[in-house]
């Protein structure tokens, strides 16, 4: 038997409908995204996130097999909104506003015990293989050179 023997022991399962399903929806969002930006953009993105949304629900529960797994396998989706939401919080800050200048610029650093923004890490930086020539001489020593 091939695929996945849950989805053929159902008598009602049908991938040929589910296709169809998903092609009517397809079909009503793109009449919608035409019929709607007239109406405002609340009634465009709420009718085509009802749209995406019930489309996303057919692939989840008939394609990734959700409708024939346990009730453990479907409760590992239901943070999946939350931890979403989270990210979006966190990188929300970083892409709001484009059009405001930013506060220090990419790549400043905050110095933890003064306090102080240094904006050209040029200036403050030094790479670990520049020091003084007394331990240049002693890592040779040790290295056997």
């Amino acid at each position: 038997m091939s695929g996945d023997a849950h989805a053929h022991d159902d008598p009602h399962f049908s991938a040929e409908k589910v296709f169809l399903a998903l092609f009517v929806l397809t079909a009503l969002e793109v009449t919608w995204g035409f019929v709607a930006r007239d109406l405002g953009k609340l009634m465009l993105w709420g009718g085509l996130l009802f749209f995406a949304f019930w489309k996303g629900w057919f692939i989840a529960v008939y394609f990734m097999h959700l409708k024939f797994e346990g009730w453990v396998v479907k409760s590992l989706i239901l943070p999946t909104p939350f931890l979403i939401m989270v990210i979006m919080g966190y990188v929300g800050n970083d892409v709001a506003d484009k059009e405001a200048p930013l506060l220090h610029p990419i790549g400043s650093m905050l110095d933890p015990n003064t306090g102080v923004v240094h904006e050209r890490l040029e200036e403050i930086w030094k790479p670990a293989h520049e020091g003084t020539a007394s331990e240049g001489a002693s890592e040779e020593t040790h290295s056997g050179g």
